[in-house]
């Protein structure tokens, strides 16, 4: 799911470019910091405070410009770092002793750097703000971080309450933040609809506000254990007594859904007289059962009859049911729903990659002869050969081609083999193919994103190549991604091509951000080397399959073990989602093939399929072609209507 996501009733947030920052920070006044000043607005341009004399710079760096918000801890400002070129906003935040007396700022500065250390460690999460300075002088306690543009869901509150499908988008993007958070033994204690940022697209939902956290590990928060704190109506009951736990978090957030839901404030939304929540009585919309049943056991006074883990409700969310609207109609008999249409006989041709052409109509198949072969995906029929067909002359791969990927517009294919060549090959006349310049130790995966300007390639050595396919620089050497301790074994996206996944026989799951090849998050607890990736575009989770036969899902943002779906009795070889999001093929050695239908609402379907090598699902979905360990390729047909799910289908 991305921002644009929430953006599209509302008016877009603006982040504001170089030239924006600029112009603003000459007209808007700047802010004293000093809390007891009288006046602290000042002009733009001015040094010191007209009213108390203070430096209105912080360490001649940072000025406040506007008060974000003002808590039980100080007060937060828009900032502005001059010292960065071009302009950076920054947020500040200001600790205040509570009584304002210089004995209670001291007696403070244990849990301070403690704060400091806390939000240092969570800051690397892409949706939690950085930690960019902490600055603890005579002018006082300041914590610096990473301004996050956008409207919160307060301020989003749309004139009609949120739809199921916004709010299970909303569970899904935040979840597995919370999972981050409480996986390093803290908890936010103050999430609600104005502590979730909406950022412009396609960056997801931010969880900010993290001045009232909780470190369990840290004797300064221990100490403090009697504490209450949170916002009125959003925290948890034994949170209002000073004993939050991890699920007043998850209580947190399922009230955050109940106000976005009916756009009533919590007070309105639970009957004193009868001791419960009595939300569903003012929706307008009426939601699933399912998903009342998970919002109402977030919600649970009751510690014992909560969710105790974010990933708990992660699960139940996605495997439940809930992912379907309930006007869905599932197909009856998903059995017959599948029929082997056609089977091609490759007699002496093992197929290590095959790839369907964007409008459909062609499959492409690398081989182990050094050869590629399109075909028509209506019949069948052989259309093409690339190769050398001269000995040692022409143009081809020198040993097996071990992977192709068409382009986005179609008209060209571009495979790797053993021997480190990468050729691109023309689809429009069969001509004007050339090898490209960069050369890899043994190619094992490629994949081009989808605005086709970029090309990712993985080798045997575990090394990422991102290269550039713009015409003239074709092939131009971008940048080396080299986290990876072994072979790359699959490449998915993520996002719509805006978050690379790679896995590797190193048994870790990589995210890395593209262009720019940033590391974003590495995912370090597969049950065996990663051999194959399914990722939906639009969604925020991964699924994987391991040389030992497990299919598990991923919550990305989150450090917890991927959950487990489903264990075959030997490796998974390969995954592939449909377009249309409602089926997941699964192919293993020594076994078959096996059908879910999405999200999982029946027994998986097996299709009669030995040693499966490679699936892919034609755009329109309706064909599943499958090569296998018998030197064939099997189309399979989609016979039967299948469900038509609503938007924020996960």
């Amino acid at each position: 799911m991305e921002s644009e996501y929430w953006l599209s009733h509302f008016p877009k947030a603006v982040q504001g470019t170089a030239i924006e920052i600029e112009i603003e920070a000459q007209k808007l006044p700047v802010l004293c910091f000093n809390p007891g000043c009288g006046q602290p607005v000042n002009l733009p341009e001015a040094l010191v405070c007209q009213t108390c004399g203070g430096a209105i710079a912080l360490q001649d760096r940072y000025r406040c410009q506007k008060i974000l918000g003002q808590g039980y801890w100080g007060r937060t400002y828009l900032g502005l770092d001059e010292h960065t070129t071009p302009l950076r906003r920054c947020v500040i935040k200001q600790m205040i002793p509570r009584d304002g007396g210089q004995g209670d700022f001291h007696h403070s500065s244990d849990w301070f750097q403690a704060l400091a250390q806390s939000l240092s460690t969570l800051g690397h999460h892409p949706q939690i703000p950085e930690l960019l300075a902490v600055v603890d002088n005579d002018q006082g306690q300041f914590l610096i971080q990473e301004y996050i543009p956008g409207p919160n869901l307060e301020q989003l509150t749309p004139t009609e309450p949120f739809t199921e499908a916004k709010i299970r988008c909303l569970l899904g993007e935040i979840l597995p933040v919370l999972e981050f958070v409480h996986a390093h033994q803290i908890i936010h204690r103050d999430i609600k609809p104005a502590s979730i940022i909406c950022p412009p697209p396609p960056q997801p939902l931010a969880l900010v506000d993290f001045g009232a956290l909780k470190s369990i590990d840290d004797q300064a928060w221990l100490e403090q254990g009697g504490t209450a704190m949170g916002s009125a109506g959003y925290a948890a009951p034994e949170q209002v007594l000073g004993k939050a736990v991890f699920a007043s978090d998850i209580f947190s957030l399922g009230v955050t859904c109940l106000y976005l839901l009916t756009g009533l404030h919590p007070f309105d939304l639970y009957s004193v007289s009868d001791d419960s929540w009595v939300w569903q009585s003012f929706l307008l919309r009426p939601v699933s059962p399912v998903l009342a049943r998970i919002l109402d056991r977030m919600v649970n006074r009751s510690l014992q009859k909560r969710y105790r883990q974010a990933r708990e409700v992660l699960v139940d969310l996605r495997w439940a049911g809930t992912g379907s609207p309930s006007n869905c109609q599932a197909s009856s008999s998903p059995s017959s729903t599948w029929r082997r249409d056609l089977r091609v006989e490759l007699t002496g041709k093992r197929v290590n990659a095959l790839a369907i052409s964007p409008n459909g109509r062609a499959i492409a198949t690398a081989c182990g002869d050094a050869f590629l072969y399109l075909w028509d995906s209506i019949n069948g029929e052989p259309i093409h050969r690339f190769g050398k067909v001269m000995g040692r002359w022409g143009l081809g791969h020198q040993g097996q081609v071990t992977t192709l990927a068409f382009t986005p517009d179609g008209r060209a294919l571009i495979s790797g083999g053993e021997d480190g060549q990468l050729i691109f090959w023309d689809l429009v006349d069969y001509g004007q193919s050339q090898p490209l310049p960069l050369r890899i130790w043994s190619v094992t995966r490629l994949l081009v994103a989808p605005d086709g300007k970029t090309l990712v390639v993985g080798s045997g050595d575990g090394q990422i190549d991102l290269c550039s396919l713009e015409p003239g620089d074709q092939g131009f050497f971008l940048r080396q991604l080299v986290n990876h301790q072994d072979r790359i074994t699959a490449l998915a996206l993520r996002c719509n091509g805006e978050i690379l996944v790679s896995g590797s026989r190193d048994r870790t799951l990589r995210l890395w951000a593209l262009p720019t090849g940033r590391l974003l998050q590495t995912l370090q607890a597969p049950l065996a080397p990663i051999t194959a990736l399914a990722c939906d575009p639009q969604d925020h989770s991964i699924l994987s399959g391991d040389a030992r036969g497990g299919l598990q899902i991923w919550s990305p943002g989150s450090s917890i073990d991927g959950h487990l779906v489903e264990k075959l009795a030997g490796s998974i070889t390969a995954l592939a989602l449909s377009p249309n999001r409602q089926w997941l093929a699964v192919g293993w050695e020594q076994g078959g093939l096996r059908l879910f239908k999405l999200p999982w609402q029946d027994q998986a379907i097996p299709l009669p399929a030995w040693n499966v090598e490679e699936l892919a699902f034609s755009p329109d979905s309706q064909t599943l072609v499958v090569s296998s360990g018998d030197q064939t390729l099997q189309f399979w047909r989609l016979d039967s209507p299948i469900a038509s799910c609503g938007d924020g289908h996960f």
